[in-house]
């Protein structure tokens, strides 16, 4: 049911615009949670372990009866098996007559003898009984161009002509208590403005149901691997591999990520970065068919390979830091775990002040020199950007309300982590985010937002929350309908449990031990790629947490009391107020 669509770019200056770092939206269906916990058993004998999953997923659906008319309700979309617990892992989507429901998702998790031992995610009721429609009046295509009409609109030109790409599929949308039939249309753009366009397009009729902005010709097999440098936006001297044309001796920012694998068969994940201002008189495309994307190429035909754009610079060296840290902690291949191209594209836009992730890329501004620097120099950002990128390939967390705190949380603690990953083990741990390009003119202000001390961080007043500070406990959270419901207000509620978990302390009462970094890395990469689903919460994400440290640090199996680390989790949710049920 899906279709890509790719189109070249061409040149046209980017204007800044106010983007999302992901992707989200909220449906509204009535739902009963499932049951997560190491007491939740189903006894598997005789079937198999696809079997079971689905068997424990309908026995959460009330009244549940299979039939001809509706067909089966779960389907499942990835399973791993876990070598190091003998554990089996499975994700599943709901559908409809074989149709994808939107934001569906359960994670199921079986033990050794095929049982039942942890589930998250959400179940429909009385999918059996719903009528929805399923046959499409309106064609993909007229869809799709429906939705390129729309962002146009959005970013003020009379035809989408360039774009990153665009994806389509047919999905059953639950909106305001009404399921629809709809064409689910992403756009990917860079310029003349950067953004990830949702369209839910009413497949019986063409009206657009909802609509957001989720924020993210050379040859090359002719290209030489050459090694190269330039000076990053801090100043400092980089040397990395790049691609050359030897011959017209121009080097393109185009090189590879080298992590795992062996001597002899390194694991490579390619690395290409962009310039959104600039672009030759006849495009082409920098490893178009490997990449699949069109961009301006950053290029010198400095005899030396020298580099002269530093955002370009930092952006390239530090996706491939981030991307090393991913490969040799968590053993995950690039972003998708399967090898994906790695593309940046820094100038974007006139002095914006943001970074995103817009589906295919990590976008990068320039700052406005005062509130912000080159945001591609924070380390910690492109670790934030390119976590968003595994979190759309693994849990794919909602944008919105409660569910992209968590999605803007997990891009803060793995950014952080990734930092202090390249920074080496004997640094001292640091939990700011974007510390590096936060007021460029001033000295030790922190970042633009703390992981250690949230309150130290201001709010705009009109937010009206406790002291005008981003809040450390559940009970502050933020209830509005700005900032798509507090997606990075109240990530500073997660943030500060995955500090006290890795550094230990006492908040709001409660004492946590230290883990230290590298046991909260584990516990937190587990939980979102194994349990967490798409409607994940505060109190999914507390449950999950748990869990994950109960795989990897188990129970004691006389007394069933839990691991130190199993107590340091669920004493750190505690101290920030998030309760279990």
């Amino acid at each position: 049911m899906k279709k890509n669509h790719q189109k070249k770019m061409r040149k046209k200056a980017a204007i800044p615009a106010v983007l999302a770092l992901s992707f989200a939206i909220g449906g509204l269906v009535p739902t009963i949670p499932t049951i997560a916990g190491p007491t939740s058993f189903v006894h598997a004998e005789g079937l198999s372990k696809q079997d079971v999953v689905k068997s424990f997923l309908h026995s959460k659906v009330q009244d549940y009866s299979k039939s001809f008319a509706t067909g089966e309700q779960f389907k499942i979309v990835s399973e791993q098996t876990d070598s190091t617990t003998g554990t089996y892992h499975v994700r599943t989507v709901e559908q409809y007559k074989g149709i994808p429901i939107y934001g569906s998702g359960q994670t199921v998790a079986l033990d050794a003898n095929n049982n039942v031992f942890a589930s998250f995610g959400t179940v429909t009721q009385k999918l059996s009984r719903s009528i929805i429609p399923t046959e499409a009046a309106l064609s993909e295509e007229d869809a799709v161009n429906i939705a390129k009409e729309g962002v146009a609109s959005q970013i003020g030109i009379d035809e989408l002509k360039r774009y990153d790409g665009i994806d389509s599929e047919l999905t059953i949308y639950p909106h305001e208590g009404k399921y629809y039939l709809t064409y689910l249309v992403k756009v990917s753009t860079s310029t003349p403005a950067p953004g990830y366009f949702h369209y839910f397009v009413d497949a019986t009729n063409g009206e657009v149901v909802n609509n957001f902005n989720a924020m993210h010709e050379v040859d090359p097999t002719k290209l030489s691997p050459v090694m190269a440098r330039g000076l990053d936006v801090f100043g400092n001297m980089q040397s990395f591999p790049v691609g050359k044309d030897l011959s017209t001796g121009t080097s393109y920012l185009y090189g590879g990520s080298i992590a795992g694998g062996t001597t002899t068969s390194p694991n490579i994940v390619p690395l290409a970065t962009f310039d959104a201002r600039r672009m030759p008189e006849t495009p082409f495309i920098l490893l178009s068919g490997l990449l699949g994307f069109t961009g301006f190429e950053v290029e010198t035909k400095s005899s030396t390979n020298f580099f002269y754009d530093p955002a370009a610079v930092s952006a390239h060296i530090n996706a491939d830091k981030v991307n090393k840290y991913y490969q040799t902690v968590h053993k995950r291949n690039s972003l998708d775990g399967k090898g994906m191209p790695l593309i940046s594209t820094v100038h974007i836009g006139s002095k914006w002040n943001n970074a995103a992730w817009n589906g295919k890329q990590m976008l990068y501004g320039d700052g406005d020199g005062l509130t912000l620097g080159s945001l591609s120099g924070g380390l910690d950002v492109a670790g934030h950007e390119m976590t968003h990128g595994v979190i759309s390939n693994t849990a794919n967390l909602t944008y919105q309300d409660e569910s992209g705190a968590i999605n803007e949380s997990l891009a803060d603690i793995f950014g952080a982590l990734a930092e202090m990953n390249a920074a080496g083990a004997t640094s001292p741990s640091e939990w700011e985010m974007g510390e590096d390009i936060y007021t460029p003119t001033r000295e030790g202000d922190g970042g633009l937002r703390s992981l250690s001390d949230p309150s130290s961080k201001r709010l705009n007043p009109i937010y009206g929350l406790k002291n005008n500070v981003y809040p450390s406990i559940y009970q502050d959270r933020y209830l509005g309908t700005e900032d798509k419901g507090g997606v990075h207000i109240n990530s500073s509620i997660n943030n500060k449990a995955a500090y006290l978990v890795s550094e230990g302390g006492t908040h709001n009462g409660v004492t946590v031990t230290k883990l230290g970094r590298l046991t909260t890395e584990k516990i937190y990469y587990r939980a979102l790629t194994m349990y967490l689903t798409p409607s994940s919460g505060f109190k999914d994400m507390r449950n999950a947490a748990i869990q994950a440290a109960r795989d990897l640090y188990p129970d004691n199996k006389t007394t069933g009391a839990p691991s130190t680390q199993t107590k340091a989790v669920i004493a750190a949710y505690d101290a920030v107020g998030v309760p279990a049920e």
